[in-house]
């Protein structure tokens, strides 16, 4: 993994992302408002089915308040022949 600050990401924005997409590589980007992460959709479709799977674990311990295990804080939706991910509570916009 790669810690980058975000005026990084801004200034090399092509370079990064060749990097998640050919090099599979994963990157954190430290933002002032909370740092976030930026990985190839492989390695979140992994992430999202260890989710699941650990949901759906019958003796999971009860989960920390305010955290809903029933949903994914991401969900996936097709829009004709492109794919958005959008978080919960955010509106789905295309170009």
């Amino acid at each position: 993994m790669k810690v980058i600050t975000l005026k990084e990401l801004e200034t090399n924005f092509d370079a990064v992302l060749e990097d998640v997409s050919v090099n599979k590589e994963h990157y954190r980007i430290l933002n002032e408002t909370g740092d976030v992460m930026l990985i190839p959709v492989e390695s979140y479709e992994v992430l999202k089915e260890v989710y699941i799977d650990w949901v759906e674990e019958p003796n999971n311990d009860p989960p920390v308040d305010g955290f809903d295990p029933e949903k994914l804080p991401v969900e996936q939706f097709a829009a004709s022949d492109q794919a958005f991910l959008v978080q919960e509570g955010m509106e789905v916009v295309s170009e």
